[in-house]
C-alpha cells in the first residue's frame, strides 16, 4: 500500500466526523483525470442566516423581510487523492501526483476558494483540508447560487395556510447551495536511473467536484405583527368597526421644542418625547447619541387609553475644556422603543428606532461667581437687577454703611 493509501483512509475518517453530511447531495457533478477518490462537505453546523421584518410599521401589509448582517459563515472540508503509482519496476516509476489545487464556493468555478500548496513532489498523492469562510450576503444574487432569502421566506408565508400566522413564528427553510473542490493530478515519468522526473502538466484537464449542500434560512418570527379584523356593525350598511389590535407603539418622538441649552457647565438638561401607540404592555426607550447610547429607560406600563403619553430625560452637559468654551456643539439624538404585551413574558431581542433629531448646547464662561457658595437662583451666580445682570456679594464682603454723624458736643457754662 502506497503511503498516501493511509492517509486518505484517515481523510475519509476525518471528512466524516467533521464534515458530516450536512443533506445528501442533489446534483454531483464531477471531471476526474487521474483521481482516485475525491469528496467536500459543508462542516457542522452547517451555514445559516437569518432573516427578520425590518418595517417600522408591523401590519401585516406593511411586512419588509431582510437578512441580518451583511455576512455568514460557512465551513467547508474535503480531500483528493491521485492514483498515486501505476507502474514501478527497476528503472522507472510512473503514476499521478497531486500537483495543486483549491476548493470553496461556486458551481462551475470558484467564487470564493483556499488554495493547496503547490508541489512536484512524486511522493505527493493527495492532500485533506478544511477552512471556514466568511461569505458575503450580496454573493447569494451570483447566478451560480441564486438565493433570495427574504424572497424565500415571503414565498413560503404566501403558500402557508395563513401568511399572519406564518410570518408571526419563527421558521426554518433549508435551500441548496453549491460547493466545489478542484485539483490538478498531473502524470509523471521518473526515470531511477537517471534521477530525472517528467511531469505531464495539462490544464486543461482539471479535475472537480460539485455537490449541493444545505443553507439554512432562518427567519425571526415578528410576534408585534398584526392585522385588522373588520366586522360589520351598526344599521347603516357599509359601516365598519375595527376589532381589537394587539400592543404596538405606533409613534415616538422628540419634543417639537428642543431644548438647546446655553450656559454655565456641567449642568444637565431635560428633554421629552412623546408617544402613542395601541393595546397594553410595558416599553423601554433607548436615547442614543451618534452611535452611543445615553440613556436607558426602566420599565414603562403602557396603555392606549391614556392616549398620547410622555417621558422624560436628563442629557448631560459635561464641563469642556477652557479652549472650547463659546464653542456649540451638535448632538444626532435617536430614540428607540422595545415593547411588549401583557401576555408576553420575554423583551424582544432588539429596539425599533422611531425618531431623530438636532441637540445642540454651547458652555460660557462664567464670569463674577456669587462668592461665598450663596444659592441666587441663576445660573454662573447671577440675579436680575434692572436691566442688566449684575453680581450679588455676600453681606460680609459689602462695604458696610457710615455711621451716622455724632452731634456736636455743646459747650455748658
Amino acid at each position: 500500500m502506497h503511503p498516501f493509501s493511509t492517509l486518505s483512509l484517515g481523510a475519509s475518517a476525518l471528512c466524516f466526523s467533521l464534515c458530516a453530511v450536512i443533506s445528501s447531495a442533489l446534483a454531483d457533478d464531477s471531471q476526474l483525470f487521474g483521481v482516485a477518490d475525491i469528496d467536500i462537505q459543508a462542516t457542522p453546523p452547517g451555514p445559516q442566516i437569518v432573516v427578520r421584518n425590518i418595517a417600522g410599521n408591523h401590519h401585516i401589509s406593511n411586512v419588509n423581510l431582510a437578512v441580518q448582517g451583511n455576512s455568514f459563515a460557512f465551513g467547508i472540508g474535503g480531500y483528493v487523492e491521485c492514483t498515486g503509482v501505476q507502474i514501478e519496476n527497476y528503472a522507472l516509476r510512473e503514476g499521478h501526483l497531486l500537483s495543486g489545487g483549491a476548493f470553496g464556493i461556486g458551481r462551475t468555478s470558484l467564487l470564493m476558494s483556499k488554495a493547496l500548496p503547490d508541489s512536484l513532489s512524486i511522493n505527493r498523492e493527495g492532500d485533506m483540508d478544511a477552512h471556514t469562510f466568511q461569505v458575503p450576503v450580496a454573493l447569494l444574487a451570483n447566478p451560480q447560487i441564486d438565493i433570495d432569502p427574504a424572497a424565500i421566506v415571503m414565498a413560503a408565508a404566501e403558500q402557508a395556510p395563513s401568511k399572519f400566522d406564518y410570518l408571526r413564528k419563527d421558521q426554518v427553510i433549508e435551500v441548496k447551495i453549491p460547493v466545489r473542490w478542484e485539483a490538478q493530478c498531473n502524470s509523471y515519468t521518473h526515470n531511477k536511473i537517471t534521477k530525472k522526473t517528467l511531469v505531464e502538466a495539462d490544464i486543461d484537464q482539471v479535475s472537480y467536484l460539485t455537490k449541493d449542500v444545505t443553507l439554512k434560512i432562518k427567519y425571526q418570527g415578528d410576534p408585534q405583527l398584526f392585522q385588522m379584523s373588520a366586522k360589520l356593525g351598526g344599521e347603516q350598511p357599509g359601516q365598519f368597526q375595527v376589532g381589537d389590535q394587539p400592543f404596538k407603539i405606533t409613534s415616538m418622538s422628540f419634543q417639537p421644542d428642543m431644548p438647546h441649552y446655553v450656559g454655565g457647565c456641567p449642568d444637565e438638561t431635560t428633554i421629552r418625547v412623546d408617544y402613542m401607540g395601541q393595546g397594553r404592555g410595558e416599553i423601554r426607550i433607548r436615547v442614543n447619541d451618534g452611535g452611543q447610547t445615553i440613556y436607558n429607560s426602566p420599565n414603562i406600563a403602557f396603555d392606549a387609553k391614556d392616549g398620547k403619553q410622555s417621558h422624560e430625560f436628563e442629557i448631560a452637559v459635561p464641563k469642556p475644556p477652557q479652549h472650547q468654551l463659546n464653542q456649540t456643539k451638535h448632538h444626532n439624538l435617536q430614540v428607540y422603543v422595545s415593547g411588549k404585551s401583557e401576555e408576553e413574558q420575554l423583551w424582544p431581542a432588539y429596539y425599533q428606532q422611531m425618531d431623530a433629531a438636532l441637540w445642540k448646547h454651547r458652555c460660557t464662561p462664567v464670569m463674577n461667581p456669587v462668592l461665598g457658595g450663596a444659592n441666587t437662583g441663576q445660573k454662573g451666580g447671577y440675579q436680575q437687577q434692572g436691566p442688566g445682570l449684575s453680581p450679588v456679594l455676600p453681606k460680609r464682603l459689602q462695604k458696610p454703611e457710615p455711621a451716622p454723624a455724632r452731634p456736636a458736643r455743646q459747650k455748658i457754662n
